[in-house]
């Protein structure tokens, strides 16, 4: 389970629109930038791994998610920034050879220590593995609603 204390309905975006990933994730670090979430190299150096590193995940039941992060001394205050877009873009699958995941939901991991990741990454992985949780999560009518849902 995942405490509440790494979420916060002002960083959670619902059915947003974007032209790639690249803007979606942008979308999701200008708004943890605006709370004071994560500083000004947030942004570049998140973008940046993403073009390195890429975070596109492939779920069972067909539904692609992303989790991008950078390093912890980009990051003020621990938070999950969450964006749900209205139409999926195309991220490549993480430990592909440029596989292609259309992508409804991107979770940008704000922790401010290294070891946080590992931990967290494990924790969205359970949270991904059952295909209810993952509908409810796509069908969420709010911020709060999605908190609960991961939270339980």
């Amino acid at each position: 389970m995942i405490e509440k204390k790494f979420f916060s309905d002002e960083v959670i975006l619902l059915d947003e629109k974007a032209v790639d990933n690249f803007s979606a994730i942008k979308l999701v670090a200008r708004n943890l930038k605006e709370k004071g979430i994560v500083n000004d190299s947030f942004e570049e150096a998140i973008l940046k791994r993403e073009k390195e590193y890429p975070t596109g995940l492939q779920l069972s039941d067909g539904v692609g998610v992303a989790i991008p992060h950078t390093d912890a001394d980009k990051v003020n205050i621990n938070q999950i920034g969450i964006v749900r877009l209205k139409e999926p873009v195309s991220f490549i699958q993480m430990g592909s050879d440029g596989q292609i995941v259309p992508v409804k939901m991107i979770f940008v991991l704000c922790l401010k220590e290294a070891h946080e990741q590992l931990d967290m990454l494990q924790n969205l992985m359970n949270v991904f593995s059952n295909s209810k949780t993952v509908s409810s999560l796509l069908n969420a009518k709010t911020a709060k609603e999605i908190i609960n849902i991961i939270c339980g």
